[in-house]
């Protein structure tokens, strides 16, 4: 086998029909985080890793990210009969990847997280994770689409520690302003800015956000006025 300057090929044995494939990951020192988008959308230079984070089967169309928990037992029993059954067709994901092929596998992912009956954060980051690629793809309609069930999911979720649902209250204050509902957005990142149980880190990043989008707001006042 030709060896690939950009992809290494991970092997995987499927949960579900436990045969054995290869697909596709991103090598360590083909990208680099340059930024990160005011959602946490890491913005790479060279290949983007986040189009390869889901495997998907060629076998079955079985798909796994690395969050999912509930993959085994009689969770594949739940999957079978929900997802596996209804497959119309098997998708061979695993070597390079479209964007719309990666945007594919979140799907398949959240169908299968959803199945299985996965905790609902799981969903909302598989959720906010396809609005990432379809900016990447510049379709904003289908990006909002996407940031509406995340927050959705978001406030539907529960964090297992004190990080995880202070991000999740940042996220959907976030995404709450990136829809343009910017009341629920001022009471979202009030809540953090004036908390004191809330970390420095996400009392920062709230006060920050909310400036610079008062700052923007303001500059378009004037260029209108």
């Amino acid at each position: 086998m030709a060896f690939n300057l950009y992809y290494y090929e991970s092997k995987m044995i499927c949960n579900y029909c436990k045969k054995e494939y290869s697909t596709y990951k991103v090598r360590p020192g083909r990208y680099k985080v340059i930024a990160q988008d005011t959602d946490f959308m890491p913005i790479y230079e060279g290949i983007n890793p986040l189009l390869y984070e889901v495997a998907v089967c060629p076998h079955c169309g079985y798909a796994y990210h690395k969050s999912m928990t509930r993959t085994y037992g009689p969770f594949m029993l739940l999957i079978g009969e929900i997802y596996i059954n209804q497959l119309q067709k098997i998708m061979n994901l695993c070597k390079e990847r479209t964007i719309d092929e990666a945007i594919a596998s979140y799907k398949l992912a959240y169908l299968v997280a959803r199945a299985s009956m996965e905790e609902t954060i799981i969903l909302a980051n598989f959720a906010l994770k396809i609005a990432w690629l379809y900016r990447l793809k510049q379709d904003k309609e289908l990006e909002m689409r996407y940031l509406r069930s995340a927050r959705e999911l978001f406030n539907k979720s529960h964090a297992n520690n004190k990080e995880g649902e202070e991000r999740m209250q940042y996220l959907i204050a976030e995404i709450s302003l990136r829809l343009g509902d910017i009341e629920e957005a001022k009471r979202g990142f009030s809540r953090l800015i004036t908390s004191r149980e809330v970390s420095n880190k996400y009392r920062n990043y709230a006060r920050k956000r909310w400036e610079e989008y008062k700052y923007e707001n303001q500059a378009v006042k004037e260029q209108e006025g």
